[in-house]
Formats: C-alpha cells, structure tokens, sequence
C-alpha cells in the first residue's frame, strides 16, 4: 500500500527537478539574449520592449519561441534592430534550431563561435550591413538546411567547408561581394534544391561537380564574372525549373543537352558571348514561360520550334546576330506578352498572327532590316503597351497601319518609310506618354486631338513633311518633357499656348517656316537644356528673357532674320556650351558680360553685322567670326582693336581707375596735386 505514494512522491520530485533546471536555463539565456540587446544602438526599440527579465521569454518575448523551456526559435526579421553580432550569446542558446535576423541593420562580421549552434537548422541573415568573409566555421552546422546570408556587403571567397553541408537543401548567397571561383565541393550538396550565387564578383567557370545536384530546382548565376562554356553536364539536372546564367563572361554555344530540361519553366543566359545558332532542342522545353538569350553573339535564323512552346510569355532575342525571317510560327504562342527581337539582322515581313492570343503587351523589333507593310491583325491589338519599329524599312499609310490601343504607353515608328497622315485616332490612345514617328514621309498637319493625350511626355515628329500650324492644343501637353518637330514644312508663328509646357527639357523647331519673334515666354522653360529654332523665319530681337533659362546647354537661333543687340542677359547661361546666333542681322557690340561664360566650348556668330572688340574668352578666340566687318581682336581673321583716344569704355574705364588708385596709395600725402589731375582725367 505504501509503494504507490513512494511512486507518486518520486515522480513529483523529479517534475520539479526538471521545472527547476528548465526554468534556470530559460533564465539563464534570457540574461544573454538581454546582454546582446544592450549592444543594439537603438534601445528604444517598440518590438523589442517586451524583452525583459519580468516576463517569461518563452511566453511574452517578441520573436522568441521555446521547445521544453529552451528557447528554440529567435524570429526578430525586420525589427529595426541596429546593431552586431559579437555578443551574440552563441554558448547559451544551444538549443537553438531557427534563427531569422533578416532585414534589419546588423553589421560587422559574422563570428565564427557561430559554430556552437550545432542544432541550427535554418539560418537567415540577410539583407543586412554584414561584412568580411564567411566564417569556414559555418562549415560544421551540419544540421543547417536553410541558408541565407544574401544582399549583405560580405567578400572574399565561399569557403570550400560549406560543401560539408550534406542536409542542405536551400543556399541563397546572392547581392555580395564575393570573389574567386565557385567552390567544386559544392556538388556534395546533393539536397540542395535551390542554389543562387547572383550578383557577386565570383569568377572562373562554373564547376561540372554542380551537374551532381540532381535535386536542383532553381540555379542563379547571374550578375558574376564566370567565364569559359556552359557545361554540358547542366542537362542533366532535370528536376530543374529555374536556370540563370545572364550577364556573364559565357562563350561557346548553347548546349543543344539544354533541351533535356523539360521541366524548365524560365531560362536566362542573355548578356554573355555565346555564339553559333540557337539550338533546336529549345523547342522540347514546352512547360518554359520566359526565354532571355538576348545580349549575346548568337548568329543563324530564329528556330521554327520555338513555336512549340504554347507557355511562353517572354521571348528576348535581341541585341544578337540572327538573320532571315521571323518565323510564322511565333504566332501560334497565344500566351505571348513580351517578345523582344530588336538590334539583330531580321529581314523579311512581320508574321500575321503575332497578336493571336490578345495578350501581346510589348512588341519591340526596332533595328532590324524587316519590310512591307504592318500586318492587319496588329491593328486590333488593344493589348499593346510598347511598341518599337522604329530603324526598319516597314512602308504602307500610317493613318491605316495602327489602330486605338487603351493601353498603350510607348510606341516609336522613327526611320522608316510610313506615308499618309497622321491619324487623329492617337489623342485616343489616353495612356500615351512618348510618340516617336521621326524621318519618315508623313504628309498633313499635326492633329489637334494630340493635345487630349494630358500624359505625353516625350513628341518626336521630326524629318516628315508636315505643313500647317503648330496646333494650340499642344499647350495642353502641359507634362511634356521633350518637342521635337524639326525639318518640317511648319509655318506660322509659335502659339502662345505653349507657355503652359514649363516641364519642357528638350525643345527644337528647327527646319521650318515659323515667322514672328521668338516669344518672350521661353523665359519661363526654366527646365530647358536644349533650345535650338534654327533654319526658321524669326525677326526681331533675342529676347532677353532667354536669360532666365539657366539650365540651357545649347542654345541655336542660327538661320534666321533676327536684329538689335545680343542681350547682356545670356550671360547668365552659366552652363552654356554651345553658342550659335550665326546668318542673322545682329548688329552692336558683343557684350563684355558673355566673358564670364568660362564652361563655353562652340561660339558660331558669322554673318551679322556685328561690331567692336571681342570678349576675352577662349572660347570667343576660337569662334567662327566671319561675316561680320566691325569686328575686332587679336584673332586671326580680325584687325587689332584700336581705342580713340576720345572714347573710354566703361570696362577700361574701370581697370585704369584701379591702377590709378593704387599709384595714389604709393605716393601717399605728397600726391594731392596728383590726385587731382587724375580724378579730371578719370
């Protein structure tokens, strides 16, 4: 009778024996965990004010979680903590298994005691200020399955003892600043699923050990400065649905053993120097959605196969040297949002069904040797958003070739041979911030419905042949940053309307028939660092207002039938470069002021009727002068400035009353006679 309260008293001893030790270890690394935050530079910290030894760290503390009375788990990601590692209490928190100090300002070195948390198996450090190398010791958490130390500022090489890491499945080391090659003892990772070593300096090829990775899902080695071929062993990583190899120094052909990923859903090896065609085998990739080869030396047609690729939505082709045609069979990619084939050597017409699926959005294949006319089906595709066919040889009437498209923000048709009229049907177009349409045979005046498009930053209608009047309704443009009309058959005077385009950066009407004066409310483009109205019908004065656009780079009123004097006001261009008032009727003195204009490189003011001497400015000694008969200085081409003895000029005025004052200075009491005589002669 008596062995069953002995049992019971047993137990209940060793219950509180274990809440004893339980209890003094808990308080044991709270003590350390509060020792490691006194270090934090901020101690005002919201999240973190349950920290205290008043509370029950496995119950109340932020981020803090605890497995039989030790603290397991320390989730403290985005907290605003600011501060390092080395007190961190490594010997007391043995138990711990999560860690996760992302994205907050922990800085300095990660020590290498990290070592004692033999229990790790997940491991978040990153987005953070940490520097210095990576610890060897991290090589012995052999539990550790997750590790991010990514966009941090840590350097030197990935130590070779990570490839003791054999439960690893996840290593994201990416947006750093190591160097050196990649570790081949990384092969050993044979768990590894996810692997991204992105934007680093890391060098050398990339190691045939990683086609051990069998489990590999996700490869990113992008951003490096990896070099020599692509393995061909990388084929055989079929499990994997990622693979960024872009912006490397890549050679060689792509691997055709690439096409034996079918389970590959985005592949990237744009802006490296591969070269030779691209291979056939790409066209077995049917669960691929995005396809970057972009940037590279690629030469030979586009693959027909690729239109067996029903997923894709991103195709980038561009900057390469691919010839032929573009293949027909691109429009059987009814999932196509994107397809990027600009800068290459495509010739031949644009495939009919390229907008089949409705849900193309950029269509980009400027700089190419592409012809005919735009495809009908094109017309109808409201999904567009960008669109570049500029520097091709497309023909047919523009008015006809392009529809109403909502959604469309960008569209440069520049350097072809469109005719007909510009289509009022683009002030619908409501989304439109740049239309480009520049050297091309476009006939008609500007619609005024241009004007309803309020969101338009950039308008290029130059080399064409419009006639007629800048419509008013362009002041409506008031978000405009760029107008360029130039070399037009433009006529009339420039509406008053356009004052209210204060955003403007970029302005040039040059090459028309604009007459009137030059309006006074250029003054208020303050923003302005291109104006150039050459080649027009302009009279009367500069107006002086120009002055106030302080911005301006280059400044051309050349080929003109403007008179008076140049302003003094100009001189207030202080970042003036270039200068050009040439084949007008300005007459008087260059003034003095445009002296100051030190960063002034190119001055053209020849045939005016300019007169007296020059500024004495590098850039005036050096400036086409010819054509102007009053002109003078020490400059080929010109007399020596001869002064009369009659006429003082304000400036020598002022240079002879300073010397004057300091011979007085010298003379001293002796020079009142002197002082006399030569305050008459001033």
């Amino acid at each position: 009778m008596m062995i069953v309260p002995r049992i019971f008293s047993f137990l209940q001893f060793f219950t509180l024996l274990y809440l004893f030790i339980v209890t003094f270890a808990s308080t044991e690394e709270a003590t350390a965990l509060l020792k490691w935050k006194a270090t934090f530079l901020k101690q005002n910290n919201s999240l973190l004010a349950s920290w205290t030894l008043s509370t029950n760290a496995c119950r109340d503390w932020y981020g803090v979680k605890c497995l039989n009375g030790r603290v397991n788990m320390l989730s403290i990601t985005n907290a605003n903590v600011n501060g390092t590692l080395y007190d961190f209490p490594f010997s007391s928190l043995s138990f711990l298994e999560y860690v996760n100090l992302s994205m907050n300002q922990v800085s300095g070195t990660i020590p290498p005691e990290i070592s004692k948390l033999t229990n790790l198996v997940y491991l978040d450090l990153s987005v953070n200020n940490l520097s210095s190398s990576i610890p060897k010791t991290i090589g012995d958490l052999t539990e550790l399955k997750i590790l991010y130390v990514y966009s941090n500022q840590l350097f030197g090489p990935i130590p070779s003892e990570l490839g003791n890491l054999k439960n690893l499945t996840d290593l994201r080391l990416s947006h750093n600043q190591l160097t050196g090659s990649i570790p081949i003892t990384l092969g050993d990772l044979t768990e590894l699923k996810i692997l991204y070593l992105s934007s680093n300096q890391l060098s050398g090829p990339i190691p045939s050990e990683l086609g051990n990775l069998k489990n590999l899902n996700e490869l990113s080695l992008c951003r490096n400065h990896l070099t020599s071929s692509i393995p061909i062993i990388l084929g055989e990583l079929t499990e994997l649905k990622i693979l960024y190899l872009s912006s490397n120094q890549l050679s060689g052909p792509i691997p055709s053993e690439l096409g034996n990923l079918k389970n590959l859903t985005e592949l990237s090896l744009s802006r490296n120097q591969l070269t030779s065609s691209i291979p056939i085998t790409l066209g077995d990739l049917t669960e691929l959605k995005i396809l970057y080869l972009s940037s590279n030396q690629l030469s030979g047609p586009i693959p027909s196969e690729l239109g067996n690729l029903k997923n894709l939505t991103v195709v980038s082709l561009s900057r390469n040297h691919l010839t032929s045609s573009i293949p027909i069979t691109l429009g059987d990619l009814t999932e196509l949002k994107s397809l990027f084939l600009s800068s290459n050597q495509l010739a031949g017409h644009l495939p009919d069904q390229l907008c089949q699926g409705g849900k193309l959005e950029h269509l980009i294949v400027a700089n190419n040797k592409l012809t005919g006319p735009i495809p009908s089906s094109l017309r109808k595709c409201s999904s567009f958003k960008r669109v570049r066919f500029d520097n091709n040889s497309f023909t047919g009437n523009l008015s006809e070739a392009f529809g109403i498209y909502p959604q469309l923000y960008f569209i440069n048709l520049s350097d072809n041979d469109f005719h007909g009229e510009l289509n009022s049907n683009w002030g619908k177009c409501k989304n439109l911030t740049n239309l480009q349409v520049a050297r091309n045979n476009i006939s008609g005046s500007i619609p005024p419905e241009i004007g309803n498009v309020k969101g338009l930053l950039g308008l290029d209608l130059s080399s064409n042949h419009l006639i007629g009047h800048i419509p008013k309704e362009i002041g409506d443009l008031t978000s405009l940053v760029k107008l360029f009309v130039q070399n037009n058959n433009i006529s009339g005077n420039i509406p008053g309307e356009l004052r209210s385009l204060t955003k403007l950066e970029s302005l040039d009407l040059s090459g028309n028939r604009l007459n009137g004066s030059i309006p006074i409310f250029l003054g208020d483009y303050v923003h302005l660092f291109q104006l150039n109205l050459s080649n027009n019908k302009f009279g009367q004065k500069i107006p002086m207002e120009i002055g106030r656009i302080t911005q301006l780079n280059v400044l051309d009123l050349s080929h003109n039938h403007l008179v008076g004097d140049i302003p003094p006001q100009l001189a207030n261009l202080k970042v003036l470069v270039s200068l050009n008032l040439s084949h007008n009727g300005l007459s008087g003195r260059i003034p003095e002021e445009l002296e100051s204009l030190t960063g002034l490189q190119d001055v053209v003011l020849s045939y005016n009727e300019l007169e007296g001497p020059i500024p004495y400015n590098k850039a005036f000694i050096n400036a086409s002068l010819e054509g102007n008969k009053g002109l003078c200085g020490n400059v080929t081409g010109l007399q020596p400035c001869e002064r009369p003895s009659s006429v003082v000029t304000k400036h020598s005025m002022a240079k002879e009353r300073k010397l004057i004052l300091i011979i007085v200075l010298h003379i001293g009491s002796t020079s009142t006679l002197c002082f006399h005589w030569c305050s008459i002669y001033v």
